[in-house]
């Protein structure tokens, strides 16, 4: 006995088709993929991005030659700047285990002004006036009360 195989006529189709089910498919999976980006994973984004920026300032600074006058102001400038990031970024951390839910999301805000402050202040000179950090978050502290 032999067994019979059905097959269907194969269509190909055209590359404009092609491309717009692949453009159709992208727009779902971003739709899709962004609606389930939390507030601690924004910020924590947003993190990135102000290290990243802040490096690389770093490095533009630090490539300055030696005889510019304000390069070690605007090293130890950028080095106060990647201390309140670091401490950014530990109460980012802190947020989702120590806040009690009811105030998470004024933590997420006091964050996210100060992730904003901190990249507000990283191309100023050493001259020129810096924004504050919030109030909420003075001295590298986030404070709730």
């Amino acid at each position: 006995m032999t067994t019979q195989h059905f097959t269907l006529p194969r269509r190909s189709l055209s590359l404009p088709a092609r491309a717009g089910i692949l453009a159709g498919l992208l727009v779902v999976a971003a739709a899709l993929g962004g609606c389930s980006v939390t507030r601690y994973g924004q910020l924590k984004a947003k993190a990135s991005d102000v290290e990243s920026e802040l490096k690389s300032e770093q490095r533009r600074v630090v490539a300055m030659p030696a005889s510019a006058a304000d390069k070690d102001a605007r090293l130890d400038h950028l080095t106060g700047l990647r201390g309140m990031l670091s401490a950014a970024n530990i109460g980012l951390s802190a947020t989702r285990y120590a806040i009690p839910e009811d105030n998470r999301d004024l933590a997420y805000d006091v964050l996210e002004e100060a992730y904003g402050t901190i990249e507000w202040n990283i191309p100023l000179g050493p001259s020129e006036p810096k924004r504050a950090m919030p109030a909420r978050f003075n001295n590298g502290a986030l404070r709730l009360d």
